[in-house]
């Protein structure tokens, strides 16, 4: 028998803030365009009901930083982690709070400096990213960028490194120069994937062109923001407790019995490989530079996708997880991936390991906000949210309620059958 929990519709309250674009123009998050994850408002409402001021808090899917960075804010310490390097690098560079307006003007000066005055051959000096469809072959029938294009970014990327010796302006140039990346190429972020812009084969930007936009962006947003980092004083600097690498791996830097909140959205049971929708980013960065490193970093990740393979994995003790797999296997005819349901359970094995760890770094009246939508497969849908809520109850935690978020649309394949699919925000008590 399947345990109740207290269930609230929160969609009006939730409907808009658990979207990062509300968080476009906001001060140093609008440094980089991130897609995924929510706002700093939904931030704001959970440190707005807590009932203490937090001292201590655990971000172990940080993304692009949002967590952590809003923290800072309130002078709120939060250990965080990020497999991602490119998203590790935007988020330390988002919690800098060590920029000085005159350094940034100094370091602006010499780069556009350089930038007037560009190699002929810059792919001799600046090597192109590693694949086969960055640059036009004669066998590509589609290229992620013109040539121009291409020649552009290596032009700031050769311009940023020689030119700003202090790696902190460094790395907040690099990000600026992530920043149009995509704006430059002839690809956008469509869902799961990089899909080609309508008429991106006429769509073509001079070397300046690319320049300019760089620049553009390093004398608007990035210098008003500068302005104001300048002119705060922090006492909290939660860049140096956000961590690089797998939290599964590496949450033993968290101290034990410390942790009074816990605000995170781990990767979705959606199939969706963050690598892929950032590859650009990685590879223009120089972040991986072959496709072993690819692998490796893939392997490192949530198992919430089917881009690697994964040993065989039997589904925990949970009486939802199981009657979800038997209906799938009931349903299961034609599949785009015959790995899925090894997946869902490598997925939940994956949960109920870090509840476990939860458990150990929490702190007596702690409470974790752990934002969740539901998946479909084969016409089944896993209740996500009620069975993370089980697995945290089995690992010592009380379930305050199970929040509705909004509603998801479903994949191609399910939406005849499913309709829509429920994000979720869980609150636990420890």
């Amino acid at each position: 028998m399947y345990k109740d929990y207290k269930f609230i519709d929160c969609s009006e309250k939730y409907q808009s803030v658990m979207q990062f674009d509300k968080n476009k123009n906001v001060f140093v998050h609008r440094w980089y365009p991130f897609v995924e994850g929510y706002s700093k408002e939904f931030i704001e409402g959970i440190l707005g009901e807590l009932s203490f001021k937090p001292k201590c808090a655990l971000e172990p899917f940080c993304g692009s930083g949002t967590t952590p960075v809003e923290l800072q804010n309130h002078n709120i310490k939060c250990y965080s982690f990020e497999v991602s390097p490119f998203m590790h690098l935007l988020s330390t560079v988002k919690l800098g709070r060590q920029y000085n307006v005159d350094t940034f003007e100094y370091y602006v000066k010499a780069v556009t400096k350089k930038l007037s005055h560009t190699s002929r051959n810059i792919r001799k000096i600046e090597p192109i990213p590693f694949g086969n469809t960055v640059v036009k072959k004669e066998e590509s029938k589609k290229w992620n960028f013109h040539d121009n294009a291409i020649d552009g970014i290596l032009d700031i990327r050769y311009a940023i490194r020689t030119t700003v010796d202090n790696d902190d302006y460094k790395n907040l140039f690099t990000i600026a120069l992530a920043s149009i990346i995509i704006q430059a190429s002839n690809v956008f972020r469509n869902g799961k994937c990089l899909s080609y812009k309508n008429g991106w084969e006429t769509r073509i930007f001079s070397r300046k062109d690319i320049h300019n936009f760089f620049l553009e962006r390093l004398n608007s947003i990035f210098a008003e923001d500068i302005r104001i980092i300048s002119k705060q004083n922090s006492s909290v600097n939660n860049s140096e407790i956000c961590y690089l690498g797998d939290v599964r791996t590496n949450i033993q830097q968290v101290p034990n019995g410390k942790v009074d909140l816990i605000i995170t959205s781990p990767p979705y049971l959606n199939s969706r490989d963050y690598t892929d929708i950032y590859m650009l980013e990685l590879k223009v960065l120089q972040l991986i530079n072959s496709y072993e490193e690819l692998r490796e970093l893939r392997k490192n990740t949530l198992r919430s996708h089917v881009q690697v393979p994964y040993d065989k994995i039997l589904p925990i003790e949970n009486e939802r997880l199981q009657d979800s797999i038997s209906k799938m296997l009931n349903n299961k005819q034609n599949t785009w991936n015959s790995d899925i349901i090894n997946m869902i359970c490598a997925y939940f094995e994956d949960m109920q390991f870090l509840f476990s760890e939860f458990a150990k770094k929490m702190h007596k009246d702690g409470v974790i906000y752990f934002n969740v939508a539901n998946s479909a497969y084969y016409g089944v849908e896993v209740p996500v949210d009620f069975i993370i809520a089980d697995i945290a109850e089995s690992c010592g935690f009380k379930i305050r309620e199970i929040r509705k978020a909004r509603d998801l649309k479903t994949s191609p394949q399910q939406s005849n059958i499913i309709g829509k699919l429920r994000e979720s925000v869980i609150v636990i008590d420890y």
